[in-house]
């Protein structure tokens, strides 16, 4: 196997283990530790680790080892708002320009939502989540939108995780409730109300965010 490829292995592995929040934030990794893990040399480890460095996952810290950056409370608001953005921008151009909601599609994603809280599996509820939301923000039509959306995808289940693992006495699952009455006044062609239910919830996590010690 090629030094590239095993770069690539190391990579994604790691990666997926930040995202999951195997690895959580402030944890200090070791290159030796990671190798041994991985069965291979710390060299491909650190060619993964430097393109983990340049997405903002990690830092190395000289004679101490791999820092798993923290999630800032500034970086989680920002994330949120764009979304919302990009929420209410979907239903104006689907309003506008007549344009559709893909209501079988929508409701798929939103039933494999269901099934993951009833499997009480938080990783693929997250994940079923946020394709609902792609899903809506693909109504309008406009790759660049989806594009960005996609490169927020990692960062927002990384966080959702995160979250999910700090406070394991909250009530979690909330998207759930979030996405049906979404789906029900998307079936309903009631754009006010969708607008207005992305707008509330925005405004209630933002209230959480700040008031919670998790970030």
């Amino acid at each position: 196997m090629t030094q590239h490829s095993l770069v690539e292995i190391a990579y994604k592995k790691i990666r997926e283990n930040l995202i999951t929040a195997n690895y959580m934030p402030g944890m200090l990794l070791s290159e030796n530790v990671l190798a041994k893990e991985l069965n291979m040399s710390r060299t491909p480890i650190r060619g993964a680790i430097s393109r983990l460095e340049s997405e903002g996952f990690v830092s190395s810290i000289k004679n101490r080892g791999i820092f798993v950056k923290e999630i800032s409370m500034k970086e989680l608001l920002d994330i949120s708002q764009v979304i919302l953005f990009l929420q209410e921008f979907s239903v104006d151009e689907v309003e506008s320009r007549g344009l559709c909601f893909d209501l079988e599609e929508l409701k798929m994603y939103l039933d494999l939502q269901l099934e993951a809280e009833m499997n009480e599996d938080y990783y693929n509820y997250v994940q079923y989540s946020i394709l609902f939301t792609r899903c809506m923000i693909s109504s309008a039509n406009n790759k660049t939108m989806i594009e960005f959306m996609d490169s927020l995808k990692d960062k927002f289940v990384r966080m959702a995780m995160v979250n999910w693992k700090l406070t394991p006495n909250q009530k979690h699952y909330s998207a759930n409730q979030l996405n049906k009455l979404i789906y029900e006044a998307i079936c309903s062609d009631n754009y006010s109300s969708i607008k207005q239910i992305c707008k509330e919830t925005f405004l209630k996590n933002r209230d959480r965010i700040i008031m919670s010690t998790a970030f």
